[in-house]
C-alpha cells in the first residue's frame, strides 16, 4: 500500500515538475548575521562533530541545540543554508517546522480550557455548525480531547487525494475548510476513543474551535504564544510571498536515488497550504523557549493533563519511533529516557522539540532536508539522531 502511495505521489510530482506553467517563487535572502559561540561548552567538540556527521552523511544542513542544566546551552550548525549560493547554515537560521503546529495549537486550547472557555468534553458540535460535522466520519460524537489525543477515528487530510491535486495547482490556497472536504463523507477508521489514528484533520478541526472561541486563530498564536515569549523569530507564514529573511532553503532526495533538490518553492506553499496543521517558521532557540515555557506551565496550559500519554499501536512506535501520544505531544523513549515533544516531518525539511521532565534537558534539531519521501533520512533523524544526542548526554 504505502509503495502505491509514493508511486501515485511521484507521478504527480513529476507532472508539477514539468509543468511548463509553474509559477516562479520568490524564496527570502537567507544570508544573516548570527553571533552565538559556544566553543566553550564542556561538550562543544562532540556535539559540533555530531552535527558535522549528519550534515555530511545525506543532510544539506543541520542545526542542533541542547539546553542542560548543568552544562548549560550549546547550539550549533553545519552544512548548507542554501547551496546554489554558497550559504553555510547557522544557528540564528529559520526553518519550517511542518506539524510542531499541533503543540502551539494544542496549548492554545488547553489555555482555553484553563479558562472555562472550552470543556476537554465538550463535543465538536458544540463549536461547529453541522454542514461541517454531519460530513466529517464520526463528527457527531468526537470531543475536544479526542481530537487532542488523535482518537477520532477521522481520516488523514495529508493522503493521495489531496497531495495529487496540490501539485497539480501549487498555488492554490486553501482554507481549512476546503481541506476537510478531503475526509467528508469518508468511512471511519475506527470508533471513536478506541484507537489512535494520526490525522491532520483532528488539529484543523480544533483550530477551527479556535477560531469560533477566539475570532482568529493565527492572531490567538500571537497573541498567547509568541508575544508574551519574545518570540521574535517565530512567524506564522499566511502567504507564498510573505516569507521571513533568515528561512533556509529547502531540499528534497525526491526519488531516493542520492540527487539532492532545491524544492523551496514547493515547501512554502505547503507551510502556507496546509492550514490548521502546518504554518510556522521559526528559530532552535525560539522553539527552546517554547518547549520550555510550556513544561513549567507557564502558558498557563496544565502540561500534566498534556503529558496524559496513551501508547501508540507497536507498528507506529516501531515505525515513527514516538510511543505514546498525550494532548498535541509525543512521547518518546530510544534508550531509556523519556522525553516529550513533537516531530515535524515534511518534504523538504524536518524538525524535532523535545523536553526530558526528569532531568531537564531540552533538545530541538532542525534541518532542511526533507523527510518525507526518504524512509532513510527519516529514520536518521528522528531515531538515530536523537539516539546520538542521548549517548553524549548520558
Amino acid at each position: 500500500m504505502k509503495s502505491t502511495k509514493i508511486a501515485i505521489l511521484i507521478a504527480a510530482l513529476a507532472l508539477f515538475l514539468t509543468s511548463s506553467c509553474k509559477e516562479e517563487y520568490i524564496t527570502p535572502d537567507n544570508d544573516i548575521n548570527c553571533t552565538m559561540n559556544f566553543q566553550d561548552h564542556p561538550n562543544a567538540t562532540a556535539f559540533q562533530s555530531l552535527t558535522d556527521q549528519y550534515a555530511n552523511d545525506g543532510f544539506v544542513g543541520m542545526t542542533i541545540l541542547i539546553d542542560h542544566p548543568v552544562d548549560g546551552l550549546w547550539t550549533g550548525s553545519s552544512g548548507y543554508s542554501s547551496i546554489e549560493k554558497n550559504i553555510k547554515m547557522n544557528p540564528c537560521q529559520i526553518h519550517h517546522t511542518a506539524s510542531l503546529y499541533k503543540t502551539f495549537i494544542a496549548t492554545v486550547i488547553m489555555q482555553l480550557v484553563n479558562e472555562n472557555k472550552i470543556d476537554l468534553n465538550d463535543k465538536l458540535s458544540d463549536y461547529l455548525t453541522a454542514d461541517i460535522t454531519d460530513k466529517i466520519p464520526n463528527g457527531s460524537e468526537v470531543s475536544i480531547k479526542n481530537l487532542l489525543q488523535q482518537r477520532t477515528g477521522i481520516p488523514d487530510i495529508f493522503e493521495i487525494d489531496f497531495i495529487t491535486d496540490f501539485f497539480s495547482n501549487p498555488t492554490k490556497s486553501y482554507s481549512i475548510e476546503e481541506l476537510l472536504e478531503y475526509v467528508y463523507d469518508k468511512t471511519p477508521l475506527s470508533a471513536v476513543d478506541t484507537k489512535f489514528h494520526y490525522s491532520d484533520a483532528n488539529f484543523s478541526l480544533l483550530t477551527l474551535v479556535v477560531e469560533k472561541v477566539e475570532g482568529n486563530y493565527i492572531e490567538a498564536l500571537k497573541s498567547r504564544i509568541f508575544e508574551p515569549l519574545n518570540l521574535n523569530d517565530t512567524y506564522f507564514l499566511e502567504d507564498t510571498k510573505q516569507t521571513p529573511i533568515g528561512l533556509a532553503d529547502s531540499y528534497w532526495d525526491r526519488y531516493n536515488d542520492g540527487n539532492i533538490e532545491n524544492n523551496s518553492d514547493i515547501q512554502i506553499a505547503l507551510t502556507v497550504g496546509l492550514r490548521g496543521s502546518d504554518g510556522i517558521v521559526t528559530t532552535a532557540n525560539d522553539l527552546k523557549t517554547f518547549i520550555q515555557a510550556l513544561a513549567s506551565n507557564n502558558l498557563d496550559a496544565n502540561i500534566s493533563l498534556m503529558t496524559d500519554f496513551i501508547d501508540v499501536p507497536m507498528e507506529i512506535q516501531d515505525t515513527q519511533v514516538y510511543s505514546a501520544y498525550g494532548m498535541g505531544l509525543m512521547k518518546v523513549n530510544i534508550s531509556g529516557e523519556d522525553w516529550y515533544g513533537h516531530f515535524g516531518n515534511q518534504i523538504g525539511s524536518g524538525a524535532i522539540v523535545l523536553y526530558n521532565p526528569n532531568q531537564e534537558i531540552t533538545v530541538v534539531a532542525l534541518q532542511n532536508t526533507g523527510t518525507f519521501f526518504s524512509d532513510d533520512i527519516k529514520r536518521k533523524f528522528f531515531y538515530q539522531l536523537i539516539s546520538d544526542i542521548e549517548n553524549i548526554l548520558f
